[in-house]
């Protein structure tokens, strides 16, 4: 079974400049929830997913997922009510170690480090349709932690959302969206049923789903590169934009050397 599905993947709408590419301004937000709204297209989470699937039922009409990494609070001041404007659900892959923390996990790319949801926010997010999903406990590259830090971060995160959302966490998004053949058996193992890459490809299978490709949305696009990055201009531009993404990802990979 092959399905056209966009899986788009957000950092940060926040209105504080921060170096790099992965914050998102909420006008440009906006602009592009818009566009999604009135394109017709129906936004699911992971977990309804897995519900299409394991029932053999028939997906929405012109479904799409919008996930967001990190989990940071600018998702609950900012991009959540322009979700809520335009009717929309996305789902968070939480960084569970640091829930209502300050980002220290990462370099600092502003002048003040953001902070991530609080389990209040979290608690507030579930009961109005968001998702949750894992994205490790300390966003660490499982392809390069131990076999038991990476249960421990799997299963430690999975455990501490649990608690707070009180429903299964089925999903979870590779940090850094670095995945090889023992991860991915480790996120199965660990009782995932559902996890995602930052690979992007077309074509969507059952065979893909502990390395569903997701395709990054971020500051340097255009809104042209959005209409692309959702399959709309043809294939040729989609497979530019698909190369793109790899590239800047790649840079991503450099913090692998904090690690080393």
């Amino acid at each position: 079974m092959k399905w056209c599905i966009p899986v788009l993947a957000y950092h940060q709408v926040d209105v504080e400049f921060e170096l790099g590419v992965n914050s998102i301004s909420p006008q440009t937000f906006e602009s592009q929830m818009r566009f999604i709204a009135a394109q017709g297209y129906t936004a699911i989470t992971p977990d309804s997913l897995i519900h299409f699937i394991s029932s053999h039922s028939a997906l929405p009409c012109n479904p799409i997922l919008i996930t967001f990494d990190d989990g940071y609070e600018s998702f609950y001041n900012f991009a959540y009510p322009i979700l809520k404007k335009y009717g929309l659900t996305a789902t968070v892959f939480m960084i569970a170690a640091y829930i209502g923390r300050l980002n220290e996990w990462d370099v600092q790319r502003s002048l003040k480090r953001p902070k991530h949801l609080s389990e209040s926010q979290i608690k507030s997010l579930v009961q109005n349709g968001i998702g949750f999903g894992s994205h490790g406990l300390h966003h660490r590259f499982l392809t390069h932690c131990s076999r038991v830090e990476a249960n421990a971060e799997l299963e430690e995160s999975k455990y501490r959302l649990e608690h707070i959302i009180g429903r299964p966490v089925r999903s979870f998004a590779y940090p850094y969206g670095s995945v090889n053949a023992e991860t991915l058996d480790l996120v199965k193992s660990a009782g995932y049923r559902i996890a995602f890459s930052l690979d992007p490809v077309r074509e969507l299978s059952l065979e893909a789903m502990y390395r569903f490709p997701r395709m990054g949305i971020y500051r340097c696009d255009t809104f042209r590169s959005f209409q692309g990055k959702l399959g709309l201009l043809g294939r040729r531009r989609f497979k530019f934009e698909c190369l793109k993404n790899r590239l800047i990802n790649r840079f991503a990979y450099l913090n692998v050397l904090r690690y080393a």
